[in-house]
């Protein structure tokens, strides 16, 4: 609820109860709204937010165009760490597609927890490494793959950002996540509804047949979450190993 620090983020929820501890007094609630540009390209970075709902965008603005999307982030992640750590600019405009609610802090309170707390920083290189490796699957996914596979894997990507089999976007908005044509989305969205993948309403699309979409669908779905889950999966760092050192000749500890 607006007005409440929420843990319900994948990221906020993953940290022990220190660890929140350590966030959760710099936190603010924060309403996501359809259209809301988080931090446009180039601009400093203010804020990370944490959604607990929605989803965001995060896309390369073209001149005349504002780009195809490089990126989701839903509840699964987090907007806005890797600049604001780095004290850097944007690198990409991060737009609300479904609006939601969020956490928000500061990015000089984010340095400051991350400086005092080695293991969210690590926590934190995770996730944004994920994104890294997210937009280099869909710049390949966009380079070599059709765009009915293209959009099954958006529709799923999608799907698992939010609850149910309905997907909450317009045809208009899918078209330019994809950089394509609306007439073009319009024509792989007829048939998949012949074909008892899809039903198409007005704001949204629902899913109907969740086997053949991910059987249309192509491989960088199933690629990117398996890499997901291994990286979020991997073993935490540990302290190294003593070193030994050789006993040097003529010299014994009695």
């Amino acid at each position: 609820m607006l007005g409440q620090v929420s843990d319900k983020n994948a990221f906020l929820s993953e940290l022990s109860a220190a660890e929140f501890g350590a966030l959760r007094n710099h936190l603010a609630p924060l309403e996501l709204r359809v259209g809301q540009c988080l931090h446009y390209l180039g601009d400093p970075v203010e804020e990370v937010v944490f959604p607990n709902s929605g989803l965001i965008a995060i896309t390369m603005p073209l001149r005349d165009n504002p780009g195809a999307a490089a990126a989701l982030v839903g509840r699964d992640g987090i907007v806005g760490a890797f600049p604001a750590l780095a004290t850097a600019p944007a690198a990409a405009d991060a737009v609300v597609l479904i609006g939601g609610q969020a956490s928000r802090l500061s990015a000089a309170a984010f340095r400051y927890v991350l400086d005092q707390n080695p293991s969210i920083r690590r926590r934190v290189a995770r996730y944004d490494y994920a994104m890294i490796v997210q937009s280099q699957q869909t710049a390949l996914c966009h380079a070599v793959h059709p765009v009915e596979s293209r959009i099954c894997r958006w529709l799923l990507a999608i799907q698992g950002r939010c609850a149910g089999d309905r997907v909450p976007l317009t045809q208009s908005t899918l078209a330019q996540m994809l950089g394509v044509r609306r007439t073009t989305v319009t024509l792989v969205a007829g048939r998949l509804e012949a074909t008892g993948v899809l039903k198409c309403h007005r704001g949204y699309m629902q899913i109907v047949n969740q086997a053949e979409l991910e059987r249309r669908s192509c491989e960088c779905h199933v690629l990117f979450n398996g890499y997901l889950n291994k990286l979020l999966a991997y073993p935490g760092e540990t302290a190294p190993a003593p070193e030994v050192r050789p006993e040097q000749p003529g010299l014994r500890v009695v």
